[in-house]
């Protein structure tokens, strides 16, 4: 629970508040902040302030309690941003706290320039922690309230003073005390739970990132399986074409079907399907040509699926290692903020003018160029060198981007949602699947005087896809991943 203003008063009466200079401002948590304060008398020392949780409170603080937030966002900088600017160096010149209430105010004289500090010590909306000069005109807040006229530029409203004969019947007391320090004591009680709901919190997001994660990769890793399974009777097509080669005399032109003797089963006879528009010899060869082409079908598979599997089996451990619990709460901590952070979504703050569809697989951004104004678009303004290009081979079609995430590889199942769209939008969509190239913009070189999107690529990789309908469905749908349109 939140400390009552008898507490805070008890609290305040220990702290050498008055006379301190403030000397740096951090800021942990969204709702919590250090102040490192200095006094002649009695050296360094920090403030931990904590405002709109359920353990909000004031006191000195001796230990960490909360790494300091990793991951920035407008409204952490802006107030910490304004406080560096201009609270640090300023000395404390009066500490006091409303009567009967859970706000406490410090008057600031930083070289002259005079400021008020209130913190307001609830844990709803009334929280906050507000900068105003010395006519209390709101100056800047870490949370912005304008449904209660607290917003900069706006003068703070105080509450109304209670009589001495209201603040004698308020039913709040102290708590039961356990240390000679009342501060140490706050500060033992809060600071573990504190850590403890930051930790169950973050512990919670990995474990249901986790499940996501891991489900979309399982599905990956099964129709890969499915596709390797499919095309594993491949050599059939050459036994076929075999069979074919060695009994070629007896097929007939416009046939549909001839019956063979197979050797592999003592001269029975086999009967195979023909292409009555071919001749003889092209039918043979166009059994060769399947054995082929499902030969290479099945090794890519087969190579995707090994890729997918072992990329399971490395976001298993990464995830098992993150979700590790040791006595080190601070380290499990800083390891479950790194794990979250490194499948942050990426912001693409000019995503809405690119030209082209934009898609979204799981935190990758692809960008599809379906035609070459689209594509010279695209590639002049709105990727850059470690970006990632796709485009059929042997077909012409539209350009795909993937948007490159720093310190990342992009995962396979992202690179087939990328070929599925790079297939669709070009002339091999009939065909079911292509083979696909891709490579880092940064190796693409444009030929002089070559057409509009003309490009040449350097240390391309292959890639060989089937249309799959259940994943453009997805990609094109709005589903769990989205697409926009211009």
């Amino acid at each position: 629970m939140s400390l009552n203003w008898r507490e805070i008063a008890l609290i305040l009466s220990e702290l050498p508040l008055q006379g301190s200079t403030i000397q740096h401002v951090t800021q942990n948590t969204f709702h919590a902040l250090t102040w490192d304060l200095y006094r002649s008398d009695c050296g360094r020392w920090r403030l931990y302030t904590e405002i709109g949780t359920p353990y909000s409170r004031i006191h000195a603080l001796t230990e960490q309690v909360a790494p300091p937030q990793r991951q920035k966002t407008a409204k952490l900088q802006r107030f910490v941003q304004f406080a560096r600017a201009n609270l640090e160096g300023a000395k404390i010149t009066h500490a006091e706290q409303i009567p009967g209430e859970r706000l406490v105010r410090l008057d600031l004289d930083n070289h002259g320039t005079m400021f008020r500090l209130y913190i307001r010590l609830y844990s709803g909306a009334q929280a906050n922690i507000i900068v105003t000069d010395g006519n209390d005109r709101i100056l800047d807040l870490l949370l912005r309230r304008p449904n209660r006229d607290e917003t900069s530029g706006r003068t703070l409203v105080l509450p109304s003073s209670r009589s001495e004969a209201e603040l004698q019947a308020d039913r709040f007391v102290v708590r039961h005390r356990t240390e000679g320090s009342f501060n140490r004591q706050i500060e033992q009680e809060y600071g573990l739970q504190s850590s403890e709901t930051t930790i169950e919190q973050l512990r919670t997001r990995a474990q249901q990132l986790r499940d996501r994660e891991l489900r979309r990769l399982e599905a990956t890793v099964r129709s890969l399986e499915r596709k390797r399974d499919e095309n594993a009777s491949y050599d059939s097509y050459r036994k076929t074409g075999d069979l074919l080669s060695s009994s070629i005399h007896l097929i007939k032109a416009h046939q549909s079907w001839v019956s063979v003797p197979d050797w592999e089963k003592g001269g029975a006879p086999a009967s195979i399907a023909l292409d009555p528009k071919l001749s003889p010899s092209e039918n043979v060869a166009a059994y060769y040509s399947r054995y082929q082409k499902a030969k290479g079908t099945w090794e890519n598979a087969l190579a995707e699926y090994s890729q997918a599997a072992a990329e399971l089996e490395r976001e298993k451990a990464r995830f098992e290692e993150a979700l590790r619990q040791t006595d080190d709460v601070e380290q499990d901590i800083a390891r479950l903020q790194r794990l979250l952070e490194r499948h942050a979504p990426v912001k693409e703050t000019d995503k809405r003018k690119a030209p082209g569809l934009i898609c979204t697989s799981g935190q990758y951004t692809i960008l599809v160029g379906r035609n070459a104004k689209e594509n010279e678009g695209l590639l002049r303004h709105h990727t850059r060198g470690n970006d990632y290009w796709m485009h059929t081979r042997d077909f012409p079609g539209g350009y795909v981007f993937i948007k490159y995430i720093k310190d990342k590889s992009v995962p396979l199942d992202v690179l087939l949602d990328a070929a599925n769209l790079a297939i669709v939008f070009s002339k091999a969509k009939n065909e079911g699947r292509a083979d696909l190239y891709y490579t880092q913009v940064k190796y693409l070189r444009k030929p002089k005087d070559g057409k509009a999107g003309l490009v040449l690529p350097t240390q391309e990789k292959n890639l060989s896809v089937q249309l799959d309908e259940k994943r453009l469905s997805r990609l094109l749908s709005g589903g769990e991943d989205a697409v926009e349109k211009p």
